[in-house]
């Protein structure tokens, strides 16, 4: 991970942490070069805490242990706070807000990289043929996401309900039966948002299996999914800068879901992507 986006990314686990963690955190943030030259005891009492709660954090940071974090510190952490964390500023001139944006979008990117399943991926691509319906849900920012999942997947050969009437897509998972299978894709950043949430429960009752797309592996959506795609979890300190990002996180793991689906009958795919696109042409030379 580059500099900067080591700093982005301890900022933006904080919401996970309990508050002694919290506390190491900034511990980490405020004072890197003295953390590389110290061992769990001692980052222990330099934060108030205990060895235990610096080793957890370091676990819940994504680190192997304590000599992990510290070398990931030592290689990357700079002496100062980067701009791309920071929010866009009163009469800030274009030249920093582009390298603003395109910092975040391109940690967010890696990021994603890093957190999104293989093994989940190939899970919910397979069982996306042998779906009957896909039903798809997401509110605000992530309803634009919904919509290019249908988009896509309705070009290839994917029998998709969307709508962002809540009711709608509750009727779709009623018709859910053994012989008849829907699966629900619940899309929110937050993993929280209750109209996403209450469908998911909803296709449970009806048996139907529950996908979601969220950045909060342990929020209310991931707890009801039976499968999770993760990805980066945008900071709720910034402003536009963290919608910008989740809806960016967003659309690459659909993408990389829909180009994995493909791969799995690729020939098929290919030529049926084909027939729609020379039935939108047909179309188009009508006008």
């Amino acid at each position: 991970m580059e500099t900067e986006h080591l700093q982005i990314y301890i900022r933006e686990q904080l919401k996970h942490l309990t508050k002694n963690e919290q506390q190491v955190a900034h511990y980490l943030l405020e004072h890197p070069d003295n953390v590389i030259k110290m061992n769990a005891k001692a980052l222990g009492q330099a934060t108030n805490t205990s060895s235990a709660t610096i080793i957890r954090c370091a676990h819940k940071l994504g680190f192997k242990g304590l000599v992990d974090l510290k070398l990931s510190l030592s290689r990357n952490m700079p002496h100062h706070e980067p701009n791309t964390y920071k929010e866009i500023t009163q009469d800030e001139p274009p030249s920093e807000i582009k390298h603003k944006l395109l910092s975040r979008a391109a940690y967010t990117l890696e990021t994603t990289e890093t957190l999104l399943g293989e093994k989940e991926l190939e899970e919910l691509a397979g069982k996306l043929y042998a779906i009957r319906k896909l039903v798809v849900f997401g509110v605000g920012a992530s309803h634009i996401v919904a919509e290019d999942i249908y988009q896509k997947f309705t070009r290839a050969g994917v029998e998709v309900i969307h709508s962002a009437d809540a009711h709608v897509a509750a009727t779709a998972l009623a018709g859910h039966s053994p012989d008849s299978p829907v699966l629900m894709l619940g899309i929110s950043n937050s993993g929280n948002n209750q109209e996403t949430v209450r469908l998911a429960q909803v296709a449970h009752h009806y048996g139907a299996e529950v996908a979601a797309i969220t950045s909060n592996s342990e929020s209310q959506l991931a707890d009801e999914a039976d499968i999770v795609l993760l990805h980066d979890a945008s900071s709720e300190q910034s402003l536009r800068l963290a919608a910008t990002s989740s809806l960016i996180a967003q659309l690459m793991t659909v993408d990389i879901l829909f180009y994995t689906y493909l791969s799995k009958d690729y020939q098929n795919h290919v030529a049926h992507l084909s027939q729609t696109k020379a039935a939108v042409d047909l179309y188009k030379d009508l006008q």
